[in-house]
């Protein structure tokens, strides 16, 4: 997008060139940026699933109990989700690469601590301090996402920057069971020190700084006969209150988006969590590296669910752009949404009943397609919404996200053990339903209110100009 404008001078006419800043890069460098971007935010996930499969190795080498053992877990996405409130703030002061470099610098110094821990109070630990440091490639990807690409092009972006962290529940499993059973659970955290380096190494390389006030400041030094017009950053030399994310949860144009987002996120992690405990257990009775491969249908369907989300958001996002109704890019997703809640009892009340694990199997891959397709479609709204706290209202998101995930996982066991597995799904689909029909109503009425508003606006123009062209178009 550029235009010319003649700027009349004292002495002699000067033409200054008007652009995007979306238009400073080419779409190369946005695609090496959203590669690099995706290695990193696979971590999180990754690192929270590879060491699954031997729990059972690190409570016996380490002398404790499973719920020691396992609390890691929790605590890993509860230590994320806290953190994640300020990494966004960091990175809107300092920028986003130094940010990135210094957070993965932080989780392969804490990897390897985990290799040396010579008891669980020292793994719990450092676990705790790996989770706070891996958000913020999910909360600062998802800010760079919204510096680099317009609102149309961001729902698609989204859905690549989400497909690895998608698909790394699956591959962590798939990786870490027969990595441990070769050599030992500390392999694990080898694995995850060596692929943070590498992430690193990518960002260094790949990512250039992306916040857009800096990039405005730079490219008008290097380019005086150019202006950036589409800049909402201001100057960022105050560090925001990490609190502010918060009150993004007290927001009603931004709550309920990430509710649905984090109640299809946190069912999906504890069915996830759960499966291997399942098909552990009679009747199913499967070993680890069989478990691993059976993740893997429902990666295949996140990887492509998170792909087409992306892209149905965009297209929404074009259809309602008539009317200005933000909300209308969520529709199709949050329709589609609706399948979590019926994976989720799929899932629950075959395994219950003992059902063949091709049931189990489709319950889950019905959920995860439920999640994948909205998760990128609300990360593309919320960051449109609040483009200039695009890094704090990502930071909302995923504390929500983590946190719920956090809690589910820590209850899963004891209350599919007290209630049964049947139940606790139910519920949890009641839960995910709970959030996505307040979210319906509140598009519903927002389309509503735009189509009547546009309609006003017609009525007048024609009233002012019966010939008015544009007018009759839109009729």
């Amino acid at each position: 997008m550029t235009s010319e404008v003649s700027l009349p001078q004292k002495q002699s006419s000067h033409t200054i060139e008007q652009i995007s800043i979306y238009d400073v890069r080419t779409n190369c460098q946005c695609r090496l940026i959203l590669l690099a971007l995706s290695i990193a935010v696979f971590l999180l996930p990754f690192s929270d699933f590879v060491y699954l499969p031997a729990l059972t190795q690190i409570e016996r080498d380490m002398n404790t109990s499973d719920a020691v053992v396992e609390d890691s877990v929790s605590v890993y996405l509860f230590m994320g989700g806290i953190s994640s409130l300020f990494w966004g703030s960091i990175s809107d002061r300092y920028g986003r690469k130094l940010t990135l470099i210094v957070s993965l610098s932080l989780f392969a110094t804490t990897s390897i601590v985990c290799i040396r821990a010579a008891n669980v109070i020292l793994l719990v630990f450092s676990r705790a301090i790996q989770g706070a440091t891996i958000s913020a490639p999910l909360v600062i990807g998802q800010a760079i996402i919204a510096d680099i690409y317009p609102e149309k092009k961001r729902g698609s972006a989204a859905g690549w920057f989400f497909l690895p962290f998608n698909i790394g529940p699956i591959g962590g499993p798939l990786l870490g069971g027969p990595l441990s059973s070769a050599f030992t659970w500390h392999s694990t955290f080898v694995l995850l020190a060596i692929f943070s380096i590498c992430a690193i190494i990518l960002i260094l390389v790949l990512v250039p700084e992306t916040h857009q006030y800096y990039i405005k400041e730079q490219f008008h030094k290097t380019n005086p006969d150019k202006r950036i017009i589409d800049v909402e950053f201001s100057n960022p030399t105050q560090f925001k209150n990490p609190l502010k994310a918060v009150a993004y949860l007290y927001d009603l144009t931004i709550l309920p988006y990430i509710a649905v987002a984090a109640a299809t996120s946190a069912t999906l992690a504890s069915t996830e969590t759960l499966f291997p405990v399942y098909l552990g257990k009679n009747p199913y009775n499967f070993s680890q590296t069989t478990i691993g491969l059976l993740y893997v249908p429902s990666g295949i369907v996140l990887f492509i669910s998170s792909l087409l989300g992306g892209w149905l958001s965009d297209l929404a996002s074009v259809y309602y752009s008539h009317k200005r109704c933000l909300e209308g890019r969520v529709v199709p997703n949050l329709i589609l949404s609706t399948l979590t809640p019926i994976g989720l009892l799929i899932f629950g009340w075959s395994v219950q009943c003992n059902a063949h694990i091709s049931v189990v199997i489709v319950g889950l891959c019905i959920a995860s397609c439920g999640q994948a397709l909205f998760e990128p479609c609300a990360s593309a709204y919320l960051t449109a919404k609040k483009q200039s706290d695009a890094g704090t209202v990502s930071a909302a998101n995923v504390c929500l996200d983590l946190c719920a995930s956090g809690v589910l996982v820590s209850i899963g066991v004891p209350l599919t053990g007290v209630i049964g597995s049947g139940a606790y799904f139910s519920l949890l689909a009641a839960l995910t339903l709970m959030s996505i029909v307040p979210v319906g109503v509140i598009v519903y009425n927002s389309i509503k209110r735009a189509s009547y508003s546009i309609g006003e606006y017609d009525a007048i123009v024609s009233e002012l100009d019966p010939a008015n062209e544009n007018t009759k178009l839109r009729k």
